[in-house]
């Protein structure tokens, strides 16, 4: 590992000598001062700082990575435009020390500035913390009385400078109304009736535009051809189960005038009554009608025999915003379950039926601190970086320098929108069959994102901005690999395993600092005269 460490420091102070990462690094301190100094926010503590992480951390996340770019591109191709490849080449240094001494040489300097510059934005951040509240500053001439609450001061403590773990509601239980209406639906049609209906419907949908011409007649031979197809009939039930579910799961999703609906959230950690409050952010949204003002009673109940303890809310939000509203600790039950009542209240302007759907209303409580949070954001950006160095490095040692730069671009674009690109490129599943053209780049999309990682860009910052928590386990997932289970659209392969193998960034780093060794080995560096 001796010449590793050579081509690594060497790399290191070849970097640091370029003009390019002064440049970098005297925009990065300017934008993080000016945004330190002159964004405000919304007007209160709590929006200002964070308007600062978010604007802060984003920029330094985009700069760093487009040094990381040029930085490496730049220092491979200039070993071999200008000749001095051959010069490494004769002295006892193997192509892979080459590439991973270049490597790790532009890592450490790129790190070295995320430390620093991460270290700047929490310091900044802390320094804005101690600023005054609108209200701390009315308490002082005595216009408000020193024990009132300060939202915003609570706010900043346990909703800013806080990791908060976010839990969704308990699945609703519907297995006994799903027998009973499958079982009376058997009985008043008939089972093959049912899945003659189901067969029909599979081979003539109905169509979308009332004006269209009408369908063809169905072949009814061959409909009773798959009727008695074992196979098929088993898919049929399957189909015909999974439609009768999703409809009794609505059902009970919409809440009416003056009726209500109980959640149950599974999971928490039991507090103390002086410990930190929780939160439940919501949306509500109005089902079939233009209402623009809903109001609603919340009641969160502590359900254990010897507490009874219970917190009421009465609110008044908009169906465009996401609403949320603090909660009592001792509303945790001991063994960590929280109960939530949400009733529609009637109201003679305001009269709408609400679809309460799990995403819709969760529960926040702090599981860490913001500290830990910020460690852990820092380590998934440099994990980007080090992904973006194996890319340029791989495209470095075998392209010039601008096809290089361009191909990184392309590479660090599709990663940071990979997931708007996919849902884009989604097969349609209620317009006809798909085209050709949609097949093409749905799985040239499945393609290029099995490769390259989901390097979300926004995904870190909105996670330091609204306190939720990193766990280690994300990370650790992200650096090596993730085991999630398979989903109904995964391929033949996970579906028959039933778990889904994920490579992480970590992994495909190497990857890529692989094949651009076999490419840099394979290479002939000067022709045989």
């Amino acid at each position: 590992m001796r010449n590793v460490w050579a081509v690594t420091r060497e790399t290191f102070l070849q970097c640091v000598r370029t003009r390019i990462i002064l440049v970098f690094s005297v925009i990065l301190a300017v934008c993080v001062l000016y945004v330190g100094f002159r964004i405000e926010g919304d007007g209160t503590l709590k929006g200002r700082i964070q308007t600062f992480l978010a604007y802060s951390t984003s920029l330094t996340q985009l700069l760093l990575c487009l040094v990381t770019i040029f930085l490496t591109i730049g220092v491979v191709t200039g070993d071999i435009s200008r000749k001095y490849i051959f010069t490494v080449a004769s002295k006892p240094l193997t192509r892979w020390q080459y590439v991973l001494g270049r490597w790790s040489g532009v890592m450490l300097l790129t790190g070295l500035l995320l430390v620093m510059s991460f270290g700047a934005i929490y310091l900044f951040a802390r320094h804005i913390r101690r600023a005054q509240t609108r209200v701390e500053m009315a308490a002082k001439p005595g216009l408000v009385k020193t024990e009132t609450v300060d939202p915003d001061r609570l706010a900043v403590e346990h909703e800013v400078f806080a990791a908060r773990a976010t839990f969704q509601p308990d699945p609703l239980d519907i297995e006994s109304a799903f027998k009973e209406r499958m079982n009376r639906l058997i009985d008043e049609t008939g089972l093959d009736n049912l899945i003659r209906g189901q067969i029909r419907h599979r081979l003539q949908p109905p169509p979308l535009d009332s004006k269209a011409p009408p369908p063809p007649p169905l072949d009814e031979k061959k409909v009773e051809k798959l009727l008695h197809n074992p196979a098929l009939r088993k898919q049929m039930m399957e189909e015909i189960a999974f439609n009768l579910r999703n409809q009794i799961l609505e059902s009970r999703q919409l809440v009416g005038p003056g009726r209500a609906t109980t959640l149950t959230y599974s999971g928490l950690k039991p507090e103390p009554p002086d410990g930190p409050p929780l939160q439940i952010r919501y949306k509500l949204k109005p089902f079939q009608s233009y209402t623009s003002t809903l109001k609603s009673a919340w009641r969160i109940i502590n359900t254990d025999p010897d507490s009874g303890f219970s917190q009421i809310e009465f609110r008044s939000d908009s169906t465009q915003t996401t609403s949320s509203f603090m909660v009592d600790p001792r509303t945790i039950t001991s063994d960590g379950r929280l109960t939530v009542k949400y009733i529609n209240l009637l109201d003679p302007k305001a009269m709408a039926t609400v679809r309460i759907q799990p995403e819709d209303i969760v529960v926040l409580q702090r599981v860490g601190g913001f500290e830990g949070n910020f460690i852990r954001a820092g380590m998934l950006i440099l994990l980007r970086l080090m992904f973006l160095a194996a890319a340029a490095v791989l495209f470095g040692v075998f392209l010039s320098f601008p096809i290089a730069c361009l191909s990184c671009m392309i590479i660090f674009v599709l990663s940071v929108m990979s997931g708007f690109i996919q849902e884009a490129t989604k097969l349609p599943v209620h317009s006809g069959p798909p085209s050709i053209f949609e097949y093409f780049s749905h799985y040239l999309v499945v393609g290029v994102n099995a490769v390259l990682p989901a390097l979300e860009g926004t995904a870190t910052t909105d996670s330091l901005v609204d306190g939720a928590n990193i766990p280690w386990k994300a990370v650790l997932n992200e650096y090596l690999m993730a085991f999630r289970p398979a989903q109904a659209d995964s391929n033949v392969l996970w579906r028959m395993f039933g778990v889904k193998i994920v490579l992480g960034t970590g992994l495909r780093t190497f990857l890529a600092l692989g094949i651009g060794w076999l490419i840099f080995r394979k290479r002939e560096l000067a022709g045989i005269t």
